[in-house]
């Protein structure tokens, strides 16, 4: 498939043109100038259309802590295991490291209508920084008097905080979102201040984003936020699909867990979002090498533009420079048994835009 080089345009200005191509084709620009002006946005059910994918997630996510924690959370009676993990609290289990255990974890992730919108703010090639679970429960504090308000530039250490973003995240609801269930609270705006929030400050003005269950919460990664507690009985549960810019460091680290099937069903967006396509962080004298070819042995030179078998399927190997012009990447391009390109369409394999966009 032929794509459009870093060259080609490499201004903020170019790529956010060619980004909101998609966005508007998926009918998404009331979705962008929501988050442009507040922050965050929220994608309905109605335009989801896929309550399937909730309720496949939602069962996905409970058998999930009920493996990690020995009990199966019950969202009727608010029964709950116990989690030790960072972010965790007597109000809510944070759940880590779960990506792998069901597909729809990976439709998630990639998924045609959040994707278009993170990729308009964080530029090509952005990366899954971290995917985690969060079950709360009845509980009058919470995360307190601040209601845990931050900001999710995290690892940025000065202020202003950058602009264009470095993250963007989105929130996944499995369970109908209100105030007294425990929804996320934003201060609409305050993305624009690019600083983080003093403790307590924002309070006053939080804003209780409430969406049914089947929605999607897109939000700017400067935006303040934090979760009002919840007071009624039962569960509030969700998904959180966190992404960072191709540049930045992402939290979770995915190669090594993600298994061979999953990459071959998935494609080429899929592998770059989990950064098994990445060059860097090498490991020997060979130098970059692609983090799948390094059990080989092979150096650079034997694997690059050269023909690999994965699963059973052929690949050629070439150096990826529509993300950034030195190479930190590259894209398995799929071949037959006469070594010609295997052209998939857009839909099937390119969920959003991939590491390089295609060109209609």
């Amino acid at each position: 498939m032929k794509t459009k080089n870093w060259s080609e345009w490499r201004s903020w200005e170019n790529w956010k043109k060619l980004a909101s191509q998609q966005i508007e084709e998926r009918g998404l620009s009331k979705n962008l100038k929501q988050i442009e002006e507040q922050g965050f946005t929220v994608l309905t059910p109605e335009q989801i259309d896929d309550p399937r994918l909730f309720e496949r997630t939602k069962d996905a996510l409970l058998r999930v802590a009920e493996e990690f924690t020995g009990v199966r959370p019950n969202e009727e009676t608010g029964a709950l295991g116990v989690t030790d993990n960072m972010g965790s609290n007597q109000a809510q289990n944070w759940l880590f490291g779960f990506l792998e255990k069901d597909p729809v974890f990976e439709e998630i992730i990639q998924h045609p209508l959040t994707l278009p919108l993170i990729d308009y703010f964080l530029g090509p090639g952005c990366l899954l920084s971290a995917f985690n679970g969060i079950v709360k429960k009845q509980d009058p504090m919470g995360y307190g008097s601040t209601l845990g308000f931050h900001a999710d530039t995290h690892l940025y250490p000065f202020e202003p905080l950058p602009d264009p973003p470095m993250v963007f995240n989105t929130n996944w609801c499995l369970t109908d979102y209100t105030k007294d269930n425990g929804s996320l609270a934003v201060v609409p705006g305050s993305h624009k201040l690019r600083r983080h929030p003093k403790p307590g400050e924002g309070v006053d003005q939080a804003f209780a984003v409430e969406a049914p269950a089947g929605s999607v919460i897109v939000f700017h990664g400067t935006l303040w936020h934090g979760a009002f507690p919840r007071i009624n009985p039962g569960l509030r549960m969700c998904v959180t699909a966190y992404y960072g810019a191709f540049y930045c460091r992402p939290q979770e680290h995915f190669p090594g867990r993600i298994s061979e099937e999953s990459l071959v069903r998935n494609g080429e967006r899929f592998r770059q979002l989990l950064k098994i396509d990445d060059l860097w962080n090498w490991e020997d004298s060979r130098g970059p090498i692609p983090w799948r070819e390094r059990p080989s042995g092979k150096t650079y030179g034997q694997i690059m533009d050269r023909i690999v078998t994965h699963h059973g399927k052929k690949y050629r190997v070439e150096t990826d420079h529509s993300i950034v012009n030195h190479a930190g990447a590259v894209r398995y391009i799929a071949v037959d048994d006469d070594e010609n390109e295997v052209v998939f369409h857009q839909s099937e394999k390119n969920i959003g835009l991939p590491g390089g966009l295609a060109v209609r």
